[in-house]
């Protein structure tokens, strides 16, 4: 399309929504004295079909090489007017879009107000896309190994779904036999399958499939490198040695500790933390007709898997021994799909729930457990404590990580979270991904999970690794920071302030600088967040797209 500057400017009314308050006409006439614009359309529809196919048709006809649309900026729209682009092979880095509806519209209900900024917003588009340089793509070697941390059945299924795609799959164990937390329980809600038998079919796919390699008594040494490259130290049975993958899936678990001293008691054999019951259930042992309490929310208040597991383990014993059962909650977490049913089917099947205050006192005297509380909700009318005397008491365990967890987190350069959980990169919105590309949290090792929840999360990351690893050479386009090593004087300051460990210090004698020595980014790594620019005092990191001469054009713009 040539190399001179020709800006098309493409105005949506958005169904007058927008030109009901800001005035285009004074828009247009003063952007047509800009000498970059070649082409402008108002349109009260711009992401209608018929629009699009025109739009492609006038970049064609005007021979425009960067557009500005102007109006609203959701993400539907943006994915329209890119396929309009890429259709007529224009580079997307020479797209951007304008929000005058949100920006501008519906925070200045005055026409001369919501029309002066909605002009400044506009030249300051354009004064950006036309200091914007073409963007050129490297081609990077990617190893399509994937190590999975954890043979439970988050790191079992998650392997399962990597090799699905046609990936090899290295899944290390420290322990001597695979299965993790799976080989401890004894029923999983909603599904007829004993934990067992879920557990053999799964490693029987483990072994079947060739793609997937199994290493039992394997403990991780180090790691190195990045997204796409990493090495991995590994030790087994004295031996070490080491391998190289492309991502890293950390599914490493948890694991609870009981301790009944903590709630100032001795040790009972009718005192239980949730753990020995599964243990006790396992191994058949009888609790027909037994009184027993289960109290939640002493601890774990933080995570909802004690409270599911206990009233799942509630409902077992109640249905299987006809056992007489309480349940003293302070406050009872069941969010999430099918739990709230678990919930109504423990009291329709005749399970008592008793709210309590911090009063609540637990006491052993002749293999009897008597629990005295005070209910809340009774003690306006009825004040006093109430007394239950059981066989049995389950008592709440404290969730921690497993061991080595936090010297795994410093190997993998990754933060630990508030309960020293590791840490996701955003636990809202991607709770399986950590703050460094190439490196993944499945299951209970980023916070305690259920077995839904980690079937999904494996689909999740599966999908992700093969989005990065799918080929073994991936096309990158240039958009990470990169650095002018005659300027850079090797402070470390990126080096340390990189959120994502992207940044390395690479020596070449060819480097135009006193220590022959710069910073270097690895374009896989990096996730374009500018922190390292924005940091250097040399001045010597750009981001493109965010350039101090893009930046300064932008601010000029603004000048009305």
């Amino acid at each position: 399309m040539g190399n001179k500057v020709r800006v098309g400017v493409f105005l949506c009314g958005c169904k007058e929504v927008i030109t009901g308050t800001v005035n285009f006409g004074r828009i247009i006439a003063e952007i047509k004295k800009t000498s970059s614009v070649q082409y402008i359309r108002e349109s009260q529809h711009l992401c209608a079909c018929l629009e699009g196919e025109l739009m492609a048709a006038e970049i064609k006809k005007y021979r425009l090489n960067r557009i500005v649309v102007v109006g609203c900026s959701g993400p539907r729209q943006e994915k329209f007017f890119t396929s309009v682009l890429e259709k007529v092979g224009l580079n997307l880095h020479f797209f951007t879009m304008v929000n005058l509806r949100e920006e501008c519209r519906l925070v200045h209900p005055k026409s001369v107000q919501a029309t002066a900024k909605a002009l400044r917003q506009v030249k300051r588009g354009i004064a950006r896309l036309v200091k914007m340089d073409e963007v050129s793509c490297e081609v990077v070697k990617v190893n399509r190994t994937v190590l999975i941390i954890g043979s439970g059945i988050a790191g079992i299924e998650t392997a399962l779904e990597v090799a699905a795609k046609g990936l090899k799959v290295i899944i290390i164990e420290r322990e001597e036999f695979p299965g993790g937390n799976l080989t401890k329980i004894n029923s999983v809600y909603g599904i007829d399958s004993k934990p067992s038998e879920i557990l053999k079919e799964k490693l029987a796919l483990l072994k079947a499939n060739s793609d997937i390699n199994l290493m039992t008594s394997t403990n991780v040494i180090d790691i190195d490198g990045n997204v796409g490259n990493f090495t991995v130290y590994l030790e087994n049975e004295g031996q070490e040695f080491s391998v190289k993958v492309g991502s890293i899936v950390v599914a490493t678990g948890l694991q609870t500790i009981f301790c009944s001293v903590k709630y100032g008691l001795g040790i009972a054999d009718n005192l239980l933390g949730l753990a020995k019951l599964e243990h006790y259930l396992l191994q058949g042992k009888d609790f027909t007709k037994k009184k027993i309490s289960f109290v939640i929310g002493k601890t774990g208040e933080n995570f909802n898997l004690p409270f599911i597991v206990a009233l799942k383990n509630a409902l077992y014993l109640k249905t299987r021994f006809d056992a007489e059962i309480y349940v003293f909650y302070s406050n009872i977490k069941v969010a999430g799909d099918n739990w709230e049913a678990l919930y109504t089917e423990a009291r329709d099947a005749g399970i008592r729930f008793y709210k309590f205050t911090e009063k609540l006192n637990i006491t052993v005297d002749n293999g009897e457990v008597t629990i005295s509380y005070e209910d809340p909700l009774l003690a306006a009318k009825i004040p006093g404590n109430y007394r239950i005397v059981c066989d049995l008491a389950i008592l709440p365990e404290e969730i921690v990580p497993s061991d080595g967890t936090e010297e795994l987190a410093g190997m993998l350069d990754i933060e630990l979270g508030p309960d020293y959980f590791l840490g996701p990169d955003n636990v809202h919105l991607f709770s399986e991904y950590t703050s460094r590309e190439g490196i993944y949290l499945a299951g209970s090792c980023q916070k305690p999970s259920l077995l839904p929840e980690i079937m999904i999360q494996a689909k999740t990351v599966a999908a992700d690794i093969y989005k990065k690893l799918r080929t073994e050479e991936v096309k990158v386009e240039y958009m990470q920071p990169y650095v002018d090593a005659s300027k850079c004087v090797v402070c470390l300051t990126c080096y340390r302030c990189c959120p994502h460990k992207a940044i390395t210090i690479a020596y070449d004698r060819q480097f135009n600088n006193l220590y022959r020595s710069a910073a270097q980014v690895n374009p896989l790594a990096c996730r374009r967040c500018g922190i390292c620019a924005a940091e250097c005092p040399a001045k010597a990191i750009h981001l493109p797209g965010y350039t101090d001469l893009q930046i300064l054009a932008q601010l000029d713009a603004l000048e009305v």
